[in-house]
């Protein structure tokens, strides 16, 4: 998996923050409007990957401090890493307090501008994931959705899939291999985002019998084409990430 390279414009947007203030938003705020950029020209927000399916980007908001006012044209959907506490702030709403935990993922239906004030004493991250074409019948799993998963070893050791989210076009799922597990022979029809919760090492079995080794930190990702695999976690701690899997579109020929 590919780790997205940082950049000193996460400080500077934040500097208006020496005295307790919140930055200054270029164009300023005219007659009580605050000025609006797009996701692409906020300064936390450091796009990463994009294709014909997404636009990936690496959010990252220093302590104590908020993000220019941005839109956000398209639905998406994010992935929290690490336990946060940020205040949004909608234009035009009354702001809303989030607490979120540690690889918790959130869908959010686009169309709309805000900033997000982080409340907490770390580093508030996320990969933000904007859907590029239109999702329908989104439902998120309101309890645990577990999908049962083959497994040879005794059951501490066994893969855990969790079905977070699902939409027409689309599935999400929460993956957590436990040190040494197997995710057993399985297959991804359409192409799917991989996005690491935690650091990880990996071994990606083919059909063909090929292997090839899989290193992440924290917000890693990687853009898989349909593939049957296994994957096993080489390393002594779990390894937890998310699979954004695209379905399969069937034409249907006369």
């Amino acid at each position: 998996m590919r780790r997205p390279v940082g950049t000193a414009l996460v400080l500077l947007s934040f500097m208006a923050f020496a005295r307790g203030g919140a930055p200054t938003l270029s164009g300023g705020a005219r007659g009580g409007v605050q000025s609006q950029v797009e996701i692409t020209a906020e300064p936390n927000h450091h796009q990463v990957f994009s294709n014909n399916y997404v636009r990936v980007f690496d959010v990252s908001a220093p302590s104590k401090a908020s993000t220019l006012v941005h839109r956000h044209n398209y639905d998406y959907l994010f992935v929290t890493l690490g336990d946060s506490d940020v205040l949004n702030t909608r234009v035009g709403e009354k702001p809303f307090q989030l607490l979120l935990k540690d690889g918790e993922v959130r869908f959010t239906p686009g169309g709309f501008a805000h900033s997000i004030l982080n409340q907490s004493d770390r580093v508030f991250r996320n990969i933000t994931i904007e859907l590029l074409q239109p999702s329908t019948n989104v439902k998120t799993c309101p309890t645990s959705c577990v999908v049962p998963t083959p497994c040879a070893a005794g059951k501490s050791a066994c893969p855990t899939v969790e079905r977070l989210i699902t939409a027409d076009q689309w599935t999400l799922n929460r993956v957590t291999l436990p040190a040494s597990a197997t995710l057993e022979k399985h297959t991804h029809e359409g192409p799917h985002l991989a996005v690491a919760i935690s650091e990880f090492n990996l071994t990606q079995k083919l059909e063909d019998g090929s292997t090839r080794e899989i290193h992440s930190g924290t917000g890693g990702f990687n853009w898989v084409k349909p593939v049957v695999h296994t994957i096993i976690n080489n390393g002594s701690a779990p390894a937890r990430f998310v699979a954004l899997e695209f379905k399969e579109v069937r034409q249907n020929h006369p």
